[in-house]
């Protein structure tokens, strides 16, 4: 899919209407659709009913500094959390976030820094779409797997058939109709429950 066709969704907390104007204006021109909300608990009750590519964070926010929500947000797959921290704090922030794969961007920053930060939060957001892709291709396969086993154990205790005949057995009803192992496995499943 080429870049131009994706539509990311992010979430721009912010208690300042400026950054959140500026930071919007810049996220509409690369292809993102924004949400806005102005402190972390607002945050927090959006994320439970909307899911995120990014979620950006102006710190300071009213109800807390806005690391905290940041790390929170890690734990949603496939979002990624930006803090822009105050010069003063960045360091601490960075310490205290850096593990949690928080990405924080120094303020005050020029237009150029966030275009650049934006690109790079783009970057890796497509690659953790990547990896997301292959550990549910990864799954789906051990999925297939415990079900082609519990099938085979089910020939083997109801048909007295050996583990290799009981694989071969579900291989050729698979061939045979057409269908994939993991289909012919279920039936078995299903006969025997």
């Amino acid at each position: 899919m080429a870049l131009e066709q994706v539509r990311y969704q992010a979430l721009v907390v912010s208690p300042s209407e400026r950054f959140m104007q500026e930071i919007s204006s810049l996220l509409r021109e690369r292809h993102f659709h924004t949400d806005h909300v102005t402190n972390a608990g607002e945050a927090r009750r959006v994320l439970t009913e909307k899911s995120y590519d990014f979620v950006i964070v102006n710190a300071p926010l009213s109800d807390e500094f806005g690391s905290r929500l940041c790390i929170d947000v890690t734990d949603h797959v496939g979002t990624l959390a930006v803090i822009f921290a105050p010069s003063d704090v960045y360091e601490d922030i960075m310490q205290r976030t850096v593990s949690y794969g928080v990405f924080v961007i120094r303020k005050p920053s020029s237009q150029q820094t966030i275009i650049q930060a934006l690109s790079l939060l783009i970057s890796a957001r497509e690659m953790l779409r990547t990896v997301e892709k292959k550990a549910g291709k990864a799954e789906d396969k051990l999925q297939e797997i415990r079900i082609v086993n519990k099938a085979k154990w089910f020939l083997i205790d109801n048909e007295d058939m050996s583990e290799i005949d009981a694989h071969r057995y579900i291989e050729q009803q698979a061939m045979a109709a057409g269908i994939t192992k993991r289909q012919a496995a279920q039936i078995v499943i299903d006969r025997y429950l």
